[in-house]
């Protein structure tokens, strides 16, 4: 077995050509499109992130909002409790006084319906003490 050097040299440059055939085009293209799906990637896992975010804050802006509108409702629940108690407060108030108005009523009428039984009573036993007397004395 000898060394040919010719072949030597001829197997190096078919080495360097296919090398750089390959290079040119198949490494650099597959490179590329390597390089341009990492970066479609990593834009995706990008706008992927910023979209999550944007929902998480869209999420709190509502819970906010949410609360601002039971806050709301709470307090105009409340007003309106605080109103109707107030009414409640009016109308009992109005009633009590419809009611001792018409006690005192009663009471006036009673005490008269007593004082009138009572001067007839009175007179009643005036005229049957007057009767006995006479008839005591006769």
């Amino acid at each position: 077995m000898t060394i040919q050097i010719s072949l030597v040299i001829w197997t190096i440059i078919g080495f360097v050509t296919l090398s750089f055939i390959l290079n040119k085009f198949l490494f650099t293209p597959i490179l590329h499109v390597m390089d341009a799906r990492n970066d479609k990637i990593k834009t995706a896992e990008a706008n992927r992130q910023a979209e999550l975010e944007r929902r998480e804050k869209t999420q709190k802006e509502l819970e906010i909002a949410s609360a601002a509108r039971e806050q709301e409702a709470l307090k105009a629940m409340e007003l309106e409790l605080s109103n109707e108690r107030k009414k409640t407060e009016t109308i009992l108030a109005d009633k009590k006084a419809e009611y001792d108005v018409e006690l005192e009523k009663i009471r006036q009428k009673y005490e008269a319906d007593t004082k009138a039984a009572e001067e007839n009573l009175s007179d009643n036993i005036d005229k049957l003490a007057q009767k006995y007397v006479k008839t005591q004395i006769l």
